[in-house]
């Protein structure tokens, strides 16, 4: 959580984890049209993402070995790992779990410019109450590049892929990254890709996961300054269909700093 004092996207030490009564996703203007028409979120596979280190472990979870292999012996360690393909846990990890990013801040230079499409897209803000399954929502630690990698969670013996237990262990597994990666202060809604209210959908010729965006669940829609007024009313019309209480906002540049604000707007 930010407090007074940090910059824009700067993470303050949370301690209890506990997510902020609001988070934000930036989408791109051909993503933010997709969103508004269908009203949906859609839900990422770790094996799909540009991160290569995303749910690549760096070894067994040796606890389980020992405990799926009572006469393992410490010394085993380097010829359980020599049987170990991180590429396959990797692929693994995709089929038990799917999920989708928020971040805490609105107003990020490089969020702006990478995900929004240098000012051309929007924010959403969300109500984080009314996300579903809110007791998934894990917080992403940063660690210094140099950081071993975490070991592959395992399923222990009394488990299976789907148990809570597990889907604990793998959800905090996938909410570690590179300190590379801090400015974007992320929160994951990590899940089974099979959850109940998630569905599969085809979509530009290949298959994607969604989930429908519950009713008021979007509080604001924030444009990018590059965004054209024409543009900024359609949008507005079509976020107001299933969330009536939705305020306006774009992002603009502070007039004597390299920082950006949040400025409100009467649309409609």
């Amino acid at each position: 959580m930010r407090t007074a004092g940090a910059g824009a996207g700067e993470r303050v030490e949370n301690t209890e984890e506990i997510p902020p009564e609001r988070l934000y996703k930036y989408y791109s203007p051909d993503g933010i049209e997709k969103v508004l028409s269908n009203n949906t979120l859609r839900w990422a596979l770790p094996c799909e993402e540009n991160d290569p280190f995303e749910a690549l472990a760096s070894g067994w979870d040796l606890e389980a070995v020992e405990e799926s292999c009572p006469e393992f012996h410490p010394e085993q360690t380097p010829i359980i790992d020599g049987y170990f393909n991180a590429r396959q846990a990797q692929k693994k990890v995709s089929h038990i779990t799917s999920f989708v990013s928020f971040t805490e801040y609105p107003e990020s230079v490089l969020m702006w410019a990478h995900y929004a499409d240098n000012h051309n897209g929007a924010c959403l803000q969300f109500n984080v109450k009314l996300i579903q399954r809110i007791d998934c929502i894990e917080c992403v630690k940063y660690v210094d590049p140099d950081e071993v990698r975490d070991r592959y969670p395992l399923p222990h013996s009394n488990q299976k892929d789907d148990s809570p237990e597990y889907q604990k262990q793998a959800r905090a597994f996938l909410a570690k990254k590179s300190k590379d990666w801090a400015y974007e202060a992320e929160w994951r809604l990590i899940v089974p890709p099979m959850a109940d209210f998630i569905r599969c959908e085809k979509a530009d010729k290949k298959y994607i996961l969604v989930s429908d965006i519950p009713q008021g669940a979007i509080t604001k829609l924030i444009f990018g300054c590059n965004v054209p007024i024409s543009t900024r009313l359609a949008w507005a019309k079509q976020v107001l269909i299933k969330h009536p209480k939705c305020k306006f906002a774009e992002v603009v540049p502070k007039r004597n700093t390299y920082e950006l604000e949040i400025e409100a707007l009467a649309l409609i």
